[in-house]
């Protein structure tokens, strides 16, 4: 007799979420056991009160015993001056933030900014007497964060240390506007304004341009392979080249 198939939540299903987990499976070392363990905590819903703030992870979890545990993981929040050099490259492209709000995490940020912890970086605490590193009540938090990472990527920019709020704001000061206008000014004095001559268009290039490699393989999800997306690629730097001449 089949078995009815069983829908159970899938941990790490975006590349940052995974990348999350693999720094507890490094952490956890050669003994999975506990990870198989937490894993099963966080599908039967026995994580309570998780809560995310700059630099630490808190929950409860209950196993069979009567009371619950608390369980406190913590990471070294970004110095301000990778903050800086962050803000400077997500406002350089407005297709990042479109992305976080989106969802996405573009590995630019993600990725080559060190905002992903490495398993060195994850101090794990619990209240429960087991002294692995994770026990299964720490390990099933860290499989919920991961699920609240692959939901809300903001959610890890709030870990490293910067909220929503902060990072958007941030992005908003650095794209000041082209032409500020003077103080007083209407929109209309300013609408009839002379303004400065376009520059010369540099010339067309003399051949098509080489797509840059994609930092990440697509999700399986997609549908798409990277050769594919590469090719297609290709085919429009061609087709953009020969219209221009």
């Amino acid at each position: 007799m089949n078995r009815p198939a069983v829908n159970r939540p899938a941990y790490g299903r975006t590349w940052w979420g995974k990348a999350w987990l693999n720094a507890l499976i490094d952490r956890a070392g050669p003994d999975p056991s506990r990870l198989v363990r937490g894993r099963s905590y966080a599908r039967g819903d026995r994580v309570r009160d998780l809560h995310i703030e700059p630099g630490a992870i808190r929950a409860l979890v209950q196993d069979s015993r009567e009371w619950p545990y608390a369980v406190t993981v913590t990471i070294p929040i970004v110095d301000d001056a990778t903050w800086s050099e962050l803000f400077d490259t997500m406002a350089g492209k407005v297709g990042h933030l479109a992305a976080l709000l989106d969802g996405e995490l573009p590995a630019e940020i993600g990725a080559e900014q060190k905002l992903l912890p490495g398993a060195r970086d994850l101090v794990i605490g619990c209240s429960c007497p087991d002294p692995a590193e994770p026990c299964e009540h720490t390990a099933a938090v860290c499989y919920l964060t991961a699920d609240v990472l692959d939901t809300d990527p903001f959610a890890l920019l709030l870990l490293r240390g910067r909220t929503k709020v902060e990072v958007v704001a941030a992005l908003r000061d650095r794209r000041t506007p082209a032409w500020p206008a003077p103080a007083g000014m209407l929109a209309k004095d300013a609408y009839r304004r002379s303004v400065a001559p376009l520059p010369a268009l540099a010339p067309p290039p003399s051949q098509p341009g080489h797509p840059a490699p994609l930092p990440v393989p697509p999700p399986a999800a997609a549908g798409v392979t990277t050769r594919e997306l590469t090719e297609l690629a290709v085919s429009a730097a061609r087709r953009a080249w020969e219209l221009l001449h």
